[in-house]
């Protein structure tokens, strides 16, 4: 299929329009270029795709009969793979910056580090509790048709939540009640959008599509803080919320239009516990799944947990609650966009279990130098590092999971690894604000960062067959 350039096209003109704007902003200069940094990254990387993608097109015109080597971008010509990675896009670009004003909210009503820990563990104990059940029911229930429940619940969370915010009458618990149900929804939400990806592309662009769908998230991990600090410091933390709940509209519109005809049968005919127990057995015993789940499982205990902690750092340490923190999620995006630049080059160069092994002890020590810095400019730096390393760690994890992993245990493999980002990291949240309370922002920090580099060495040291993965 022919796949021109005429939409990276457009992208790449709109970014280079928008990134002339934002000097119009009131931000120090700093923050200034960091953003116009990450814009120009972001138009070289959609320049880069273009060309690729221009190059494969011409490949097929002049040699059909040669067949023509899968590369990173190869699901982008299957149309509803596109309509998917389009309106995903769009939608986590809006729950980032709802997660991005949400810390800012919370720490603005309560100055208390130990909320941020509350809210983010509220957020997270859903799929914990919930996730190795929603890795049976995504094995049951169409993928399409869950994505859209949970797409649909999360546009009117966040409806609530603006409405709450516009009318000055958001409180704490509100925000800790929408944050618990909008952990419920995750809970299937996340695996779904992990396992939908063999029903759009099929085994033969399994890489390509894994690739495209981290590349979603390391997008949207750069658009949405970005936009978040324009707006949060321009016009307040309710048009974030207003915003996200649009954003939705998107994804689901792409996710009616879609159809999917060659989704895996699953395992029905087992009862669902013991389908349970089957899943969790498998990843329990497999060589190399198991220590990338324990992987997942230290950054989310720990280094992940940094960002929580983002808002209270910004205003106690550097004194600047909007525009420190802004400037410090831009950074992170920054990191974010620079590891999907080299994403594939590392991976192939040095070997994607090196590379996991690599970065889960960058990320500790990214943590670990950030925790001791006073002034934004430092606070920035690493923080691009921090971002670079810990969304190469996240995005080779997940890819090297979804290689190893067969049709038939994907939905209830994939509810694992979602449980061990996101059904863990409450209690590091909850650790981390409690910690923080008492003894600082900086030390809590210092003591997560040290902490989850300790885990991840013993995990790589105890199964060394996780860092031999190529």
């Amino acid at each position: 299929m022919d796949l021109n350039g005429r939409p990276i096209i457009k992208i790449s003109q709109r970014l280079q329009e928008f990134s002339s704007i934002v000097g119009c902003f009131s931000y120090h200069g700093w923050t200034k270029h960091a953003i116009a940094f990450m814009l120009r990254a972001v138009v070289v990387h959609v320049r880069r795709m273009k060309n690729r993608i221009t190059m494969a097109s011409l490949a097929q015109t002049q040699t059909p009969s040669t067949p023509v080597a899968v590369n990173t971008l190869a699901a982008l010509r299957i149309p509803k793979f596109r309509l998917y990675f389009i309106g995903q896009t769009i939608s986590i670009s809006g729950t980032w910056m709802q997660t991005v004003a949400q810390g800012w909210l919370v720490f603005h009503l309560t100055q208390s580090e130990l909320w941020l820990g509350l809210v983010a563990c509220a957020a997270g104990l859903p799929s914990l509790l919930l996730s190795p059940l929603g890795g049976v029911i995504i094995e049951r229930v169409p993928r399409r048709t869950l994505l859209m429940i949970t797409q649909a619940t999360q546009m009117i969370l966040a409806f609530i939540l603006a409405y709450l915010t516009f009318t000055n009458t958001v409180a704490v618990w509100h925000i800790m009640v929408l944050a618990f149900l909008l952990g419920v929804s995750n809970a299937l939400d996340a695996p779904t959008r992990q396992a939908i990806v063999v029903d759009l592309v099929g085994r033969e662009h399994l890489s390509s599509g894994i690739a495209m769908n981290s590349m979603i998230f390391n997008i949207s991990r750069v658009i949405g803080p970005v936009v978040a600090g324009i707006v949060l410091t321009q016009i307040g933390p309710s048009w974030c919320f207003f915003l996200n709940g649009l954003s939705f509209v998107a994804v689901i519109y792409m996710l009616w239009i879609i159809r999917i005809d060659n989704a895996p049968a699953g395992t029905k005919s087992l009862a669902p516990i013991r389908q349970l127990k089957e899943g969790l057995e498998y990843a329990r015993k497999h060589n190399t799944i198991a220590p990338l789940l324990l992987l997942a499982v230290a950054a989310a205990l720990f280094t992940n947990n940094v960002s929580t902690l983002l808002p209270a750092f910004a205003d106690t340490v550097l004194h600047s609650p909007a525009d420190a923190y802004s400037a410090i999620t831009t950074a992170i995006g920054v990191g974010a966009v620079i590891s999907s630049l080299v994403l594939g080059v590392v991976g192939k160069r040095f070997g994607r279990g090196r590379v996991v092994a690599a970065m889960a002890v960058l990320v500790s020590i990214s943590a670990l130098c950030f925790s001791v810095t006073t002034t934004v400019q430092l606070a920035v730096a690493f923080g691009v590092i921090y971002g670079f390393a810990i969304i190469l760690e996240f995005v080779l994890v997940n890819t090297l999971i979804q290689n190893e992993v067969p049709d038939i245990f994907r939905g209830r493999v994939m509810s694992l690894y979602t449980l061990s980002w996101f059904g863990i990291a409450p209690f590091g949240a909850l650790l981390m604000g409690g910690i923080a309370n008492v003894i600082g922002t900086p030390t809590a920090i210092a003591i997560a960062a040290i902490a989850g580099g300790l885990m991840s060495v013993y995990v790589l040291w105890r199964w060394p067959a996780a860092r031999a993965m190529g």
